[in-house]
């Protein structure tokens, strides 16, 4: 299961690293074209909006599903016991596993809408009903991803389970916070005035 999640990982990450460096150059492109020649890149606003950005902005959805990179608010979850916060963590992926199967279904009723008329990019005949596909591919796996971490929680399949106790870092500075709250209770020591006047021969 890890190689697989590692090789789907960078899988998403070279597509989306290569759609954003072909738009990087496509605008550059179409910029000096337009300066120096007075001849702008035919459709590349179009392009860009209709075909590079969906690519880069979705296929980041499930790359950071699968390095558990999504931010997420542990304060209630850090302070649960074990077996609660699975279950907190549980309906959380179900949820998520709802959503993301809802946006696919639509997603792909909207596709095949498209499909039907040949959409294009507003008044251009740049043709732009394919990437539509790309809404229900990227929901559903996503939605798969959260049935295998209700899964892996579980312990139905293989693969390390999300993490149900409380942060390294937070436990961390709990632990080199408890020395410091005990120093106040502890015994100080202070320098002790010489008996007998010292100022005197």
């Amino acid at each position: 299961m890890s190689k697989l999640t590692t090789a789907l990982t960078a899988l998403l990450s070279y597509v989306t690293a290569c759609a954003l460096i072909l738009m990087l150059l496509h605008v550059v492109a179409h910029a000096i074209s337009r300066h120096f020649f007075n001849a702008p890149i035919y459709g590349t606003n179009e392009i860009v909006s209709f075909w590079y950005l969906p690519i880069i902005a979705l296929l980041g959805i499930p790359a950071a599903q699968l390095k558990g990179e999504h931010i997420a608010v542990t304060l209630v979850i850090d302070r649960l016991g074990e077996a609660s916060a699975r279950i907190l963590r549980t309906f959380g992926a179900a949820l998520g596993f709802a959503l993301s199967a809802g946006f696919a279904w639509f997603g792909l009723a909207k596709a095949i809408e498209y499909t039907a008329s040949k959409a294009t990019a507003g008044v251009t005949d740049i043709v732009t009903w394919p990437v539509y596909y790309l809404v229900p591919l990227v929901f559903a796996g996503l939605a798969l991803l959260y049935l295998l971490a209700i899964g892996q929680l579980w312990h139905l399949v293989p693969g390390q389970a999300p993490a149900v106790t409380p942060d390294a870092e937070l436990t961390e500075l709990t632990d080199l916070g408890a020395p410091a709250a005990g120093a106040g209770h502890g015994s100080t020591e202070h320098p002790q005035r010489p008996e007998g006047g010292g100022g005197r021969a």
